[in-house]
């Protein structure tokens, strides 16, 4: 079997190899002009083998750069379904311009300044040797200046970055094997404000600068040129983001890094980076004209050099905790009032906190509540919330949340409602009890055991007040009464949240989200025809309406009314079993 060609070895002589063996073809040659030649050659066996190798080499350079190829096109397609997932996209509100002109040009100056300085600090053929990675004897130094300022601006980004996150936002929603999955939030002041400065560093490198009027451009325009615009700046950032460029302290302090690099060099030029650094950071505090307690704190701590990492872990677990929080408060359907209610009680208790840890005298408050409204108005969701952000405050060390009602606290027979309120309570220490329908423990005969179960409650949480907090609910006017009739309730539940009824637009939204928790779409005629029963509901509504109770119960009939009707169809596709029609909607 001939196994490969290989052509005129020496000008003269053909060879093939066929079954394992070198045949030489052609017999017509001059045999002492080609035994000089063969004198200078390596034997033909040699080249054969030297000739396959070289092959074998080769297709294996081959392979394993379609597989560099391959692997690098399943992380870019990884990354970009992870990219698909995240909440926060390129769309923008081109109504939601949240920055001046004046904070956008302060932001050009303090880069541009910044920028400056590192530059001033690059040329200096001292700090160029002072790098490691720099030559000592090296007589190029404008090259050396340049490719140091190059390095040296990831540094400072970092840096922007780190103080970004330490003043409480976030600009990744994830971060795998290493890699941070960046985002920009344009609808929050601080994201326009990163935009900005990313944008601006990245025209650093062109010698131009980012204008406001292509801010202005490319936050209002939502056509595929400027989201185009938009992804790439996000892309930058997360270059910036993930760059393995690293300075530590080997004091183990967790510093901006190029304050570290400068410590050993030049202290002045450490603190005047430091200024710098403080003057940006202010910039993105202000950015909603509003500084939180939380960025002032770290505003306050920029100029006094680094921080442990004991206090950096526990900060940032303290944020993710409040992030968490935040987006559960907010992901809320509806409530405003309540939300408002909920983030005023704790910033209020962290302003009491902060008072006693300065020294000064702070007033006593009550963190037990009533929640008042209708069913099905959310009250447990915001309990259990409360009791997380409770936790977190350190009010209490658990944070979970016991639900009873008032048979869960009221027993039939004489001596056993203490025993059996006692046991509830001793399930909720360091945490919250919710009781629900409180009024109820007030409204028995003279022969019942409710006014029992209240006096245990109230001496409970007299003796257990560090480690019990209650919280109770009800109807409005019943709730009012119930706490007014007791001088004990009276005098330990001062704090009121009132629980609105839904619109009939938000308990569309209600419905719509159960539908996509369970993959379920409406129809155009389902949307219709849901609306208007909505809009029913809400105009003849009774006292006892169940708002999103409601809401689940129609849902539930709504998918059993699909069932029933898709029940005598032998193939069903994928869309039959997601939608839900008109006729659906009972």
């Amino acid at each position: 079997m001939l196994v490969a060609l290989l052509g005129i070895i020496t000008g003269t002589i053909p060879v093939v190899i066929f079954g394992g063996v070198v045949f030489v073809i052609g017999v017509f040659y001059d045999a002492s002009k080609n035994k000089e030649a063969l004198n200078k050659k390596k034997s033909n066996n040699d080249i054969v083998a030297e000739l396959l190798e070289r092959e074998y080499k080769k297709k294996e350079d081959e392979l394993k750069k379609e597989l560099e190829t391959k692997t690098a096109a399943l992380e870019k397609l990884e990354k970009s379904l992870e990219d698909e997932k995240k909440e926060i996209g390129n769309e923008v509100d081109a109504n939601k311009i949240l920055i001046t002109k004046e904070k956008f040009e302060a932001i050009y100056s303090h880069l541009k300044e910044t920028c400056d300085f590192i530059w001033g600090i690059c040329k200096e053929s001292e700090f160029q040797n002072y790098i490691e990675g720099i030559k000592e004897n090296s007589t190029d130094r404008t090259d050396n200046s340049k490719k140091l300022y190059s390095s040296l601006k990831f540094f400072i980004i970092k840096d922007i970055l780190r103080s970004y996150e330490r003043l409480g936002h976030r600009y990744y929603s994830s971060e795998r094997y290493g890699e941070k999955f960046c985002i920009i939030d344009f609808d929050k002041a601080e994201g326009q404000v990163l935009y900005s400065i990313i944008a601006q560093m990245m025209q650093f490198d062109s010698q131009s600068r980012f204008e406001w009027s292509e801010f202005l451009q490319q936050m209002k325009g939502n056509d595929n040129y400027n989201r185009q615009l938009r992804q790439t700046t996000k892309e930058a950032l997360g270059v910036y983001a993930n760059a393995d460029v690293h300075a530590s302290a080997s004091n183990g302090l967790d510093d901006f890094e190029f304050c570290i690099i400068l410590h050993n060099y030049n202290e002045k030029y450490e603190k005047t980076y430091r200024v710098k650094m403080l003057r940006i950071a202010t910039l993105i505090a202000k950015a909603d004209d509003i500084v939180s307690d939380k960025e002032s704190k770290w505003l306050d701590s920029i100029m006094d050099g680094g921080t442990t990492p004991e206090e950096v872990e526990e900060d940032i677990k303290q944020q993710d905790d409040r992030i968490k929080e935040d987006m559960q408060l907010e992901s809320l359907i509806g409530l405003k009032g309540v939300k408002s209610e909920i983030t005023t009680l704790r910033n209020f208790v962290v302003m009491k906190q902060r008072r006693e840890q300065a020294g000064m005298k702070s007033p006593n408050i009550s963190y037990h509540c009533v929640f008042t409204g209708n069913p099905g108005t959310g009250k447990t969701t915001v309990a259990r919330i409360l009791a997380t952000i409770y936790k977190d405050l350190g009010i209490i060390k658990k944070g979970h949340l016991v639900e009873t009602d008032r048979s869960g606290l009221i027993a039939e027979y004489v001596g056993q409602t203490a025993v059996k309120t006692n046991k509830i309570i001793d399930k909720a220490l360091d945490g919250v009890l919710f009781v629900d329908e409180a009024y109820t423990l007030a409204n028995g005969s003279q022969n019942d055991y409710g006014a029992e179960a209240i006096a245990t409650l109230l001496k409970r949480m007299e003796d257990d007040r560090d480690r019990l907090i209650v919280i109770l609910a009800g109807y409005t006017n019943e709730m009012e009464q119930f706490i007014n009739s007791n001088p004990g309730l009276r005098s330990r539940f001062s704090r009121y949240i009132e629980f609105p009824d839904y619109s009939a637009e938000e308990l569309y939204e209600i419905f719509c989200l159960q539908a996509k928790k369970n993959d379920f779409e409406l129809s155009e005629g389902a949307s219709e025809r849901l609306m208007i029963k909505l809009n029913e509901a809400i105009s003849t509504k009774s006292k006892d309406f169940g708002n999103a109770r409601y809401v689940r119960n129609l849902f539930e009939k709504a998918i059993e009314s699909q069932a029933n009707r898709l029940a005598s169809k032998t193939e069903l596709t994928k869309q039959d079993l997601t939608i839900i029609t008109g006729d659906d909607i009972p």
